[in-house]
């Protein structure tokens, strides 16, 4: 797993936090952005700077916006002080995740809980009067996905090769049968792995 470090400046350095105990999600309720482009949102309202620790794009690229050990600001009084936040770029009242977006997530989330212990994952819905992460939320997906802590990386990238060839313009499902990810994987040589 990668996390693209983004360096963005804050107006003042966030508080440090002292305890981690579990992981709130959500959703940008908006087109895919950038952590920077967050960023600047947050900015814009008079904060510090970005209130979440970790921006899933659409791809499924993980990106980092504020830093992982301060206090975040992304889930009001009763969130914040104990939490990482991390959001899913996308409307989820209006659409759902990549497949991308979500095998990303369970890659940080385990992650995350290797450090940390095992934290509990809520909704912003959880602690704030809000729809977010987005009734359209695969939360099952998302447990599934965590029980089998195992993620087929080399999967995703037959998806992102195949997409960049064109032979494909959707994300597919890592758990779809075997036969179709030798198919694919049979034509991306064919075509000299591009």
């Amino acid at each position: 797993m990668q996390i693209v470090e983004t360096n963005l400046q804050f107006s003042r350095a966030p508080s440090k936090r002292t305890r981690t105990g579990r992981i709130i999600l959500h959703h940008t309720a908006s087109a895919d952005v950038s952590a920077a482009t967050i960023h600047g949102w947050h900015q814009g309202q008079g904060w510090i700077g970005i209130g979440y620790h970790f921006v899933i794009r659409a791809n499924g690229t993980i990106e980092r916006g504020r830093p992982e050990d301060t206090i975040g600001s992304h889930a009001g009084p009763q969130g914040n002080g104990d939490s990482i936040g991390i959001v899913l770029t996308g409307n989820f009242e209006i659409g759902a995740p990549s497949t991308a977006q979500m095998v990303a997530l369970a890659e940080l989330i385990n992650e995350l809980r290797s450090r940390y212990g095992d934290l509990t994952v809520i909704g912003h819905k959880d602690v704030m009067a809000t729809a977010c992460p987005g009734r359209n939320f695969p939360w099952d997906d998302l447990k599934r996905r965590l029980e089998a802590k195992q993620v087929d990386q080399w999967k995703l990238d037959i998806i992102a090769k195949a997409k960049a060839a064109g032979l494909i313009t959707i994300d597919h499902d890592p758990d779809e049968p075997a036969s179709k990810w030798f198919v694919l994987q049979v034509i991306m040589n064919a075509l000299g792995g591009k």
